[in-house]
């Protein structure tokens, strides 16, 4: 049980790395909607509105980032301090585990949608005459739904093989 146990450490140290990621891009993106705000009237009002977009969209990588970061360390820290794995132990990974997984996969088609969504509108804003607002308002919806759609493909393919493998020792 012990291999166990350290599959549980490295699982949540990968969801530390992945929150440690979100925060990242919440600091470029706030950095980038700064330059985008400072110097929109250079470049025109659908930087200034895409500025604002994307310091939304910052704010929320940022406290996204936040509660990942904070829960996967505890969740990580509890592992460290476990002596050995019980079959509770066991049965609430697994069932924790499942729901993450469906959780992901109902997200997966919803990041789908809104990018595919996303990305016509800004497309079609280009011809319209209120290209900034659809455009600037389109165009940072379609880049966040897509990081999030790639992240959560990549933790879901984790959290499969990490499902499998507390299974595997169930039985």
């Amino acid at each position: 049980m012990n291999s166990l146990l350290d599959k549980c450490r490295i699982i949540y140290k990968g969801d530390y790395f992945a929150g440690s990621f979100y925060l990242f891009l919440g600091v470029i993106m706030l950095v980038i909607s700064f330059v985008m705000d400072r110097w929109w009237t250079q470049f025109g009002l659908g930087f200034h509105i895409m500025s604002i977009g994307t310091s939304f969209l910052a704010a929320y990588a940022l406290a996204k980032g936040t509660y990942i970061v904070w829960t996967s360390l505890q969740k990580y820290k509890f592992f460290m301090n476990l002596e050995s794995f019980s079959f509770h132990h066991l049965k609430t990974e697994i069932s924790q585990t499942e729901y993450r997984i469906q959780k992901k996969k109902i997200n997966r088609r919803r990041y789908i949608y809104m990018t595919i969504i996303a990305s016509i509108f800004a497309f079609l804003g280009m011809f319209s005459s209120s290209k900034a607002m659809i455009m600037g308002t389109a165009i940072p919806i379609a880049l966040i739904s897509g990081i999030e759609f790639s992240i959560g493909l990549l933790t879901e393919f984790r959290l499969s093989e990490y499902l499998r493998q507390l299974q595997k020792h169930k039985e």
